[in-house]
C-alpha cells in the first residue's frame, strides 16, 4: 500500500484554477518518493467528511476548493517528518519562483468560511498542460534563504517584501566578500618561486586582509555582491526616473542613450554599481531606521516605485540564492 502525505497549500492568486494548473505540472522525484500539486485532495476529503465539514446545499463538497502538496512514497523507505517538511519547503520555493506568486502551506478551512468564497478567475479546466519532472536534489538546499525569498512574494507590503530580499543578500554577501579575498590571496601565493617573498610580497597579502575587513561594511557588501552575482544593466529598467537621472548625471551617459545597453569602461562600470548599491543600501536604511534618527543620502528609492524596484530586487535575491548553491562546502552559507 503506498504511502502518502497531502499537505494544504494556498497562493496569492487564491482561487485562480489557472495557477493551480500551472502548479500541477510540475513532479519532483527524489530517491523512493515524488512531490506534486493536487486539486480537490482525497486525505483532505477525508478528514472534512469526517469533522462534517462541508455542506452539500452549498455544493461544498469534502474536498473542494483545495490544492494540497502531495508527497507520494515509491516504496516502503519512509523519510521522517523532519525530511519530509525540508522536501516540502525546497519544492514551495522553487514552485513559487517558477510561476512568480507565493506558495505557501495553509490550513483545513471552516465550512462557513468556504461557502463566502468567491468564483474561480478562471475556467481553464480543458487546457492540457504536459509534466515536467525535476530531481529534487537540484532544488537549492539553503532553507532560511528560500523560506525569505517565498514570504518575500507572499507580503503584500512592498516595504516589507524589500527586506525580505535585502536580508537574503545580507546573508549570502560575507561569503562573496571572503570568496573574493581568497582567490586574490590565492593568486599571491601561487606565484612562481622565482618572486621574491620580500616586504612587498607580504605587504600585497596585508593590504587584501586589510580591504577584506574595509569590504564587510554594509555599502561595500553590497557594490561586492553586485559584481560578482548580478547583471546591473537589465535591472536598470526598475530603477525610478529621478534617480536614474542621479546616475546619467554622475557617469556622463546622455538623455536618449539606452543606459541598459550603453558599453561603459571599466570607471563608469564601477561607478554604476556602487550607485545601485546606493539605492538598495540607502532605501534599506530609510525603511529600518527612525525619520528623526535617519539622514537622507539622495539615493533612496521614493515610497511609490518600492513595488517596481522589489522587481529587481527579486532577481537579485534569486541570484544570490544561484550563486551560494554553486559554491564549495566550505564558502557556500
Amino acid at each position: 500500500m503506498q504511502h502518502i502525505r497531502q499537505t494544504v497549500i494556498d497562493t496569492t492568486k487564491h482561487g485562480s484554477e489557472y495557477i493551480a494548473l500551472l502548479l500541477s505540472k510540475y513532479v519532483y522525484v527524489g530517491q523512493n518518493f515524488e512531490v506534486n500539486v493536487v486539486n480537490n485532495p482525497f486525505l483532505v476529503g477525508l478528514y472534512n467528511a469526517k469533522e462534517i465539514n462541508c455542506d452539500d446545499n452549498y455544493m461544498i463538497w469534502p474536498c473542494s476548493g483545495y490544492l494540497a502538496i502531495e508527497l507520494k512514497y515509491l516504496n516502503d523507505s519512509r523519510l521522517t517528518k523532519q525530511e519530509e517538511d525540508l522536501v516540502i519547503r525546497r519544492v514551495l520555493y522553487d514552485l513559487t519562483q517558477k510561476v512568480g506568486v507565493a506558495v505557501f502551506v495553509s490550513e483545513i478551512l471552516d465550512v462557513n468560511e468556504l461557502a463566502d468564497e468567491a468564483e474561480l478567475e478562471y475556467s481553464v479546466s480543458s487546457v492540457h498542460i504536459t509534466k515536467t519532472t525535476i530531481d529534487i536534489n537540484t532544488l537549492p538546499k539553503s532553507i532560511e534563504m528560500l523560506d525569505l525569498y517565498r514570504q518575500a512574494k507572499e507580503i503584500l507590503d512592498s516595504k516589507l517584501a524589500f527586506l525580505h530580499y535585502y536580508k537574503i543578500i545580507e546573508y549570502v554577501s560575507p561569503a562573496v566578500a571572503k570568496k573574493k579575498a581568497i582567490e586574490k590571496i590565492t593568486i599571491q601565493i601561487n606565484q612562481p618561486s622565482t618572486v621574491a617573498r620580500d616586504y612587498h610580497y607580504m605587504n600585497t597579502i596585508l593590504n587584501i586582509a586589510s580591504q577584506y575587513r574595509d569590504d564587510q561594511k554594509d555599502d561595500s557588501l553590497m557594490k561586492i555582491v553586485i559584481e560578482e552575482c548580478l547583471d546591473v544593466k537589465p535591472e536598470l529598467i526598475h530603477i525610478p526616473d529621478s534617480l536614474i537621472k542621479q546616475i546619467r548625471n554622475n557617469i556622463g551617459i546622455a538623455e536618449g542613450v539606452d543606459l541598459t545597453a550603453v558599453l561603459l569602461d571599466d570607471n563608469k562600470e564601477s561607478s554604476l554599481i556602487k550607485q545601485v548599491a546606493s539605492i538598495i543600501y540607502s532605501t534599506r536604511n530609510s525603511i529600518v531606521h527612525a525619520k528623526s534618527n535617519y539622514i537622507e543620502t539622495g539615493w533612496e528609492c521614493p515610497k511609490d516605485s518600492l513595488p517596481e524596484l522589489n522587481k529587481m530586487m527579486d532577481t537579485f535575491a534569486l541570484k544570490m540564492i544561484e550563486w551560494n548553491e554553486a559554491q564549495p562546502e566550505n564558502i557556500k552559507v
